[in-house]
């Protein structure tokens, strides 16, 4: 970065912090020195109504906060109060925001009293700060949340794509930040017993926990909208890499099969996906970007389509649907680290043929598609909150 640009962005910075005349740290008045202290350092505040990722650190920090800790959320770069800010204010979490007293988040944790832990949260934000962290609060625990193995996500891609140089030189850097750099935190979080194992040829087993996503019952069972007022089915994604990927993947290869059976099914697609997918136009698919309240969505589709070649991790789309006892059709990508069985909680296949013949079926098939709705409450245990917070006391 040039030295004129880095000026300009100075100015602007203490421009911002003048402008929006925030004075204090939101609900820093209630620091205890009494209690234990966690500090989440993220390269955003967690957006739990657009992301899985963001709604799992979410359910963390609420968790941890019941557990009687102070909860502070630590991100660089924000100067005012947007929906986000307050809506962690209001639950009580400790946020730092840059003003004319703490103008970067150094300064602002060098005057907590003390820190317990720091949740460093991803790869990227581990890189950025253990160091620094570790050599001012040495005696703090370091815990690197994985949010998923990200050099196994472009191994994966590599695979499928393997002339694209992009993705080999992120495999090297997350490859390198995953099983070197991650040896000087006490804590690695892997997120499936799939990932904890395949992490354990890297690190000391002992030095790796598993937390997973966190899901239960949004509706209750009484709830469910009977099999014959559905409609449609659903696909949720951000504009990550495996998600796009699945959209094109579910238009270009499998809905065809589906449309020459079922030529007036509807695909809804929802999240943040326009500005990377322009190749598609159909009446019947359609691209709904952000929706705030989802919930009709899931009561009144008739199921959820996640055809994720590639990728790591546990898929939120996935739990979100068992949430709703909506049934879902996948790949073993998509279900891996969920604990499904094809046929029982979930249809699970890897060709196009087969998953536009599994999308055929469970549309027209009211038995099989209630079997899989009443099975799909099974799968959630695993992702309780009961279940998280016995593992964050055993950190």
């Amino acid at each position: 970065m040039g030295v004129f640009k880095t000026i300009k962005l100075h100015i602007e910075r203490e421009s911002k912090i003048k402008k929006q005349c925030v004075t204090s740290i939101p609900n820093f008045e209630t620091y205890s020195a009494a209690k234990k202290t966690i500090v989440f350092m993220s390269n955003a505040l967690p957006k739990h109504d657009e992301d899985s990722g963001s709604n799992r650190l979410k359910e963390i920090i609420l968790l941890y906060k019941d557990l009687g800790f102070n909860c502070i959320i630590c991100v660089e770069n924000i100067f005012e109060r947007d929906k986000y800010v307050s809506f962690y204010s209001d639950l009580g979490i400790i946020i730092f925001l840059e003003t004319n007293l703490h103008k970067n988040y150094l300064s602002f944790l060098k005057s907590i009293p003390h820190i317990d832990y720091i949740w460093y949260n991803g790869p990227k934000n581990f890189s950025k700060y253990i160091s620094r962290l570790s050599e001012c609060f040495p005696g703090s625990k370091s815990i690197f949340d994985m949010v998923d193995i990200h050099f196994l996500r472009y191994k994966r891609a590599i695979e499928i794509e393997p002339y694209r140089i992009s993705l080999r030189k992120k495999y090297y850097q997350y490859f390198k930040i995953e099983t070197k750099l991650a040896k000087k935190a006490d804590v690695v979080i892997a997120i499936s017993e799939v990932e904890k194992e395949i992490m354990s040829q890297y690190l000391k087993e002992n030095q790796i926990l598993l937390i997973s996503n966190i899901h239960y019952c949004k509706i209750d069972e009484s709830q469910i909208a009977p099999f014959e007022k559905r409609s449609d089915i659903l696909f949720i994604g951000s504009s990550h890499e495996p998600n796009i990927d699945a959209i094109h993947y579910l238009y270009n290869e499998i809905m065809p099969k589906v449309w020459l059976k079922l030529p007036n099914l509807k695909v809804n697609v929802i999240g943040n996906v326009k500005n990377k997918i322009h190749s598609i136009s159909h009446p019947n698919f359609k691209l709904l970007g952000f929706v705030e309240n989802i919930e009709s969505y899931f009561i009144n589709s008739k199921l959820m389509v996640a055809p994720l070649r590639y990728g790591a991790g546990v898929k939120g789309k996935i739990g979100q649907s068992f949430e709703y006892f909506l049934p879902v059709v996948t790949t073993s990508i998509g279900a891996e680290g969920m604990y499904l069985e094809n046929k029982k909680n979930a249809f699970i296949s890897e060709t196009a043929d087969e998953l536009s013949k599994q999308i055929i079926t469970l549309y027209n098939d009211k038995e099989m598609w209630s079997k899989l709705s009443v099975n799909s409450t099974e799968s959630l245990y695993p992702f309780s909150k009961e279940k998280l917070k016995s593992v964050l006391k055993e950190i």
